[in-house]
């Protein structure tokens, strides 16, 4: 597995840090959209790892993801691929063992600038925070700095733990996270598209 170098920014006036990803020339990957995934565990999967099966909207992709330590921006690592057919895949999972046990929604829209990626991502009951991906920790580090973000306060690992520190929420304990479906019709509304 390898590691996967990303630090999450809590708390971000997201208007301003897009237009500064405008003015460096970052250009948008994917507008904002509606991700899903399901959750698979079992016994026979290392200490704290998981398989995310998730839908991107344009692709599906299956991750085996093990957090190792929630403090740094190496402590998480993964194997991904892209899967073609996502029911097929679930289905795969479930006969050979696997038991899903969360399903989980969230909007994502996506900037690149080089190698690194700057995820928007709004999770239920939680603010829009900036996730910054890159191949290793200096430029996640650049990438920061570039948007005057202080790396000091850049939080690792999985959304679980952002979840328990800023509203006391174990999701890990939760079958679904959801929104609404008046949440969902907000976004859908002509005045969200233009964000």
């Amino acid at each position: 597995m390898k590691h996967e170098y990303e630090a999450k920014f809590l708390a971000v006036d997201v208007a301003a840090l897009q237009n500064k990803l405008s003015a460096l020339n970052a250009v948008q990957a994917f507008p904002r959209t509606l991700l899903t995934r399901k959750i698979f565990e079992n016994d026979s999967l290392d200490g704290g790892a998981w398989i995310r099966l998730r839908d991107e909207g344009t692709r599906s992709t299956l991750t085996l993801k093990q957090v190792t330590d929630a403090t740094t921006i190496d402590g998480t690592k993964e194997i991904e691929t892209e899967v073609t057919d996502l029911h097929a895949m679930a289905d795969i999972l479930r006969r050979v063992g696997l038991t899903e046990v969360r399903y989980q929604e969230n909007y994502r829209e996506e900037w690149r600038l080089g190698e690194v990626a700057f995820d928007f991502d709004t999770w239920p009951d939680l603010p829009t925070f900036l996730e910054i991906e890159g191949p290793d920790e200096a430029s996640v580090r650049q990438a920061a700095a570039l948007l005057n973000l202080d790396y000091s306060e850049a939080r690792f690992g999985s959304v679980d733990e952002i979840y328990k520190s800023e509203s006391s929420r174990d999701i890990l304990a939760e079958p679904t996270l959801l929104f609404s479906e008046a949440e969902k019709q907000k976004d859908a509304s002509p005045a969200t598209q233009d964000r």
